[in-house]
């Protein structure tokens, strides 16, 4: 119980369908599989950890997690060790000061898009990256820079009070409804052009369309809360099984 809430495991155990999906799109089940969710599982228990270090000033525990990390890189290929070498810096500068960027508006929000969407390469790049990578890769960032701006509003008072200028404080909460709306429906296009070229099955495009539809019709009705960054999550974790099971279906 310790672990799980130094390393807050409970807030980014989900992230790990990203590296599922990725794999699973190149590959069926090997003992990389596990070498890979183990790699990124320390690597995201540093980012969190590290984080706490520098907003609450806790114990130096992203230590140990970065050393495992990086222990593990010998059994990555290149592409992955490059990729989970660029996740590791992004999540640095997001809390280190006096860089930090996690008070930089626009930068905060886009090193989060960018960070998380990269463990979905880790998983698919088991080869090279190709144009059907690079489009699941904008997809699943659109999705993750919408999590970014609901969990941006859900701390804005926090962050004013901080003075961390993060997008969300600096556009208000109207602003980034907008560009939520923007970023949603821009993945349910990502969504429609794999189905056009015929690399997901209409399953897959089905479940974009219900959880784009979904979010947008609840960011008109309802004020971002901490019960909307909720929904956004067991729905995007049901939305990312149901994508795994049509994937195993194509």
């Amino acid at each position: 119980m310790k672990i799980i809430e130094v390393y807050r495991i409970k807030d980014w155990y989900h992230y790990l369908g990203f590296v599922l999906i990725g794999f699973f799109l190149n590959s069926s089940f090997d003992s990389r599989l596990f070498l890979l969710l183990l790699t990124c599982s320390f690597m995201l228990s540093y980012a969190f950890s590290f984080n706490d270090f520098w907003d609450n000033g806790k114990k130096a525990y992203f230590v140990f997690p970065l050393f495992l990390s990086f222990l593990l890189f010998p059994f990555l290929n290149m592409m992955q060790i490059l990729l989970a070498s660029i996740f590791l810096f992004i999540v640095t500068i997001y809390s280190l000061k006096p860089i930090r960027l996690k008070a930089k508006p626009f930068l905060s929000s886009l090193c989060n898009g960018v960070g998380f969407t990269i463990l979905f390469l880790l998983g698919y790049c088991l080869q090279s990256l190709d144009i059907k990578g690079l489009i699941f890769f904008m997809l699943f960032f659109c999705f993750n820079m919408v999590a970014q701006f609901i969990h941006e509003v859900v701390d804005l008072e926090e962050d004013k009070k901080n003075k961390d200028i993060t997008t969300a404080v600096f556009l208000g909460e109207k602003n980034i409804k907008i560009l939520s709306h923007t970023f949603l429906w821009l993945a349910f296009f990502f969504a429609l052009y794999l189905f056009i070229l015929k690399l997901v099955n209409f399953l897959f495009l089905l479940a974009t369309f219900f959880f784009t539809s979904f979010f947008s019709y609840r960011l008109v009705k309802d004020r971002i809360d901490s019960n909307l960054r909720k929904k956004y999550r067991s729905l995007g974790i049901i939305t990312g099984l149901v994508y795994l099971f049509s994937i195993t279906l194509w």
